[in-house]
């Protein structure tokens, strides 16, 4: 007798909590249920762009100091274009026009995360594009673009975000005695290229252009 009353007035007490917490909701959100709170998260999440922490304000004036002949406008340019080229590759299920090794080996692994089945990025829009981090060697620097990014895809809006490393060769002779290894690979047989001055791979002894010193050189695409 004690258990049955015990458990109708846990049961009261529940429903009590539920319609309290509803009401709540309705009056603070001007919303009535838990799936309300759900789907507005979501639509936020659709049109609210990605943030990016730019560091703008700490790098660019060490980034002109240093290089005092590049145009930072114009490379984040380059940057954005790289993007749009990467996903329309990924569009095209065609990783042939990517000549930088990682950001081919990215195209394909999505690709084949499609199942090689063609997808198609609509309205592709690119919202900022920062300085997220700037790295200075004896023989070469680095900068890293961060871009905030959004298409539809399916029908559904998606905002994303990518990180872009550009390259500067000095000395080709010093590189890798300060610096970890570049994403340089053999376009035949993908072995890495583990020195700057190689004219050709060493393991299936194709010819191989030389990594230009002095040029901003995109390496790597990521998105985050």
């Amino acid at each position: 007798m004690y258990f049955l009353i015990g458990v109708i007035i846990l049961i009261v007490f529940i429903c009590f909590c539920y319609w309290y917490l509803k009401d709540k909701l309705k009056k603070i959100f001007g919303i009535s249920n838990i799936g309300e709170i759900i789907k507005d998260a979501r639509l936020e999440d659709q049109e609210l762009p990605k943030s990016l922490s730019s560091m703008d304000s700490i790098y660019l004036e060490q980034i002109i100091d240093d290089f005092p002949e590049l145009n930072i406008n114009e490379l984040k340019r380059v940057a954005e274009g790289i993007l749009i080229d990467t996903f329309k590759a990924i569009e095209k299920c065609d990783s042939s026009s990517i000549s930088v090794f990682k950001i081919k080996s990215f195209v394909e692994k999505k690709i084949s995360e499609n199942s090689r089945k063609k997808v198609k990025f609509n309205n592709f829009k690119i919202h900022k594009t920062v300085i997220s981090n700037y790295e200075r060697h004896l023989s070469s620097a680095n900068i890293y673009f961060g871009i905030s990014f959004e298409y539809i895809l399916d029908s559904i809006k998606v905002q994303d975000r990518a990180k872009l490393e550009f390259i500067y060769v000095i000395d080709t002779l010093k590189y890798g005695t300060d610096k970890k290894e570049l994403g340089l690979n053999c376009p035949n047989c993908g072995a890495p290229i583990k020195s700057l001055g190689n004219k050709m791979c060493t393991y299936c002894k194709t010819g191989v252009i030389d990594l230009p010193k002095k040029s901003w050189i995109c390496n790597d695409l990521k998105l985050y």
